[in-house]
């Protein structure tokens, strides 16, 4: 299907973050004042707080909904190829997750590369959602826990929920356009490998910042689709994109997990291209995402049939 006319305008006027062109810093600062310019609806409260990890404190942002507990909670972990991205940047679409699904939101300010190699955002996400797990009387949140990213943080929620089985009943598991491999052979990475805002360069920049050696490629951590045995795991709702690289690595995981039994529901938004959450104040398609999130959460967290 043709490409978004609001999206098409978007990449032609020349909105762009430099990822591998301007040093890491300033890119950073540049993604930061893009995303968190997008307008914050109100929500019952934000507060920051640290978690105490096992390598390090963790900083994160809780967002409380307007109405009254008791809450379900969700882990949120922020895309931006393991590199940028941070509570602030996600602070708009955060917002609206968390008035979308009635739900307490933790946002979780992870390590990131190339300061901090895999599998450090690794372990910082694993270890803030045990914590919230075992510490939800602090956000009354008695209806559970959930998990969810985007992109980078699509991989790293996926790697949690193995992370986390038999350890932590966490509710769902929402894998926004996420990574959850290495690919280069795949339609839509061969397809939509430049133009489209996340592009086949910046895919093997972020890897370069991010792993140690080429060995990490086959660390389940890194590399979740390539677990043998995915049973046991929460449900999952999966979301792509048409018009991006990491499009058929996401379905072929959500097929990958029901092929193991797990419940899956995976949708493919049409007419976008990767990242097009972040642009729910100027596209229908971002909120109609933000509104399924929302409907699948409330669902799990407070249905009693």
């Amino acid at each position: 299907m043709p490409l978004d006319p609001r999206i098409k305008e978007l990449l032609e006027s020349g909105f762009i973050v430099p990822i591998g062109k301007a040093s890491v810093d300033e890119v950073r600062k540049i993604f930061r004042q893009l995303a968190s310019a997008a307008p914050k609806v109100e929500v019952g409260k934000v507060e920051d707080i640290k978690i105490p990890g096992s390598e390090a404190n963790i900083n994160a942002r809780v967002y409380l909904p307007k109405a009254n507990g008791p809450y379900g909670v969700l882990i949120y972990l922020h895309g931006g190829g393991f590199v940028i991205g941070d509570v602030e940047s996600y602070d708009p679409l955060c917002r609206a997750i968390t008035n979308a699904c009635n739900c307490v939101v933790v946002s979780v300010d992870y390590r990131l590369a190339p300061e901090y190699k895999f599998p450090s955002a690794v372990i910082d996400s694993f270890d803030a959602t045990n914590w919230v797990y075992n510490n939800l009387d602090k956000f009354d949140g008695k209806m559970g826990v959930a998990i969810a990213g985007d992109s980078a943080g699509g991989n790293l929620a996926a790697v949690v929920a193995l992370l986390s089985k038999g350890k932590l009943n966490l509710k769902y598991q929402i894998l926004i356009y996420p990574a959850v491999g290495f690919d280069s052979v795949s339609r839509s990475m061969i397809e939509y490998s430049d133009g489209f805002f996340l592009t086949r360069e910046h895919i093997e920049w972020f890897g370069s910042q991010y792993l140690r050696s080429p060995a990490d490629l086959l660390d389940f951590r890194f590399s979740p689709i390539l677990v043998q045995d995915l049973s046991g795991l929460p449900p999952a709702l999966i979301i792509t994109a048409e018009y991006d690289p990491l499009r058929d690595q996401g379905e072929a995981y959500a097929n990958r997990l029901l092929q193991a039994g797990v419940p899956v529901t995976s949708v493919r938004f049409n007419n976008v291209i990767h990242g097009f959450l972040s642009f729910f104040p100027l596209i229908e398609q971002g909120r109609d995402a933000i509104g399924l999130i929302g409907s699948v959460l409330r669902r799990a967290f407070y249905d009693k049939s």
